[in-house]
């Protein structure tokens, strides 16, 4: 009986976990630079998408589902978690889109790496900024003073 238990215990991990499309052949390496608000001096990490430049806007709150990611379009080249050394082999940090977000309003970060409990990290295209847009449920805005 415990052997059963177990056995539905990490079924139920396999059926709940989220699992998230593999890199697209012709993957982007995305360079990432920096956005100093004016307002307050705040520096942000930003990338650019077919011509968009995208800010941190939230993290995930609330259930994503498999069916809510759409592709992994891209890798972050710079790995921001050893000290901004350049590591082009590593393609960790990836970037998918979301497939309620037809027009690519918002874009995931995601380090698929070991790390335990890494966050699920949602950028915000900047042109958007001011504009009523469609904002998925499960992000939860970081209240960025950039978006207020």
């Amino acid at each position: 009986m415990k052997k059963l238990v177990i056995l539905l215990f990490c079924l139920l991990l396999v059926a709940c976990t989220l699992v998230l499309p593999d890199l697209e052949n012709g993957a982007i390496g995305f360079n990432t630079s920096s956005y100093i608000d004016e307002s307050d001096g705040t520096g942000y990490l930003t990338f650019e998408y077919n011509g968009r430049v995208y800010l941190p806007y939230g993290i995930q709150n609330g259930k994503l589902k498999t069916k809510d990611i759409d592709k992994c379009i891209g890798y972050i080249i710079q790995d921001e978690n050893s000290s901004s050394v350049v590591d082009l082999d590593n393609k960790d940090t990836r970037i998918y889109t979301l497939t309620i977000d037809k027009e690519n309003n918002f874009l995931m970060e995601y380090y698929i790496g070991t790390t335990l409990m890494n966050p699920k990290m949602f950028y915000r295209a900047m042109d958007t900024k001011g504009k009523d847009i469609n904002i998925p449920n499960y992000i939860d805005t970081q209240e960025y003073n950039y978006w207020n």
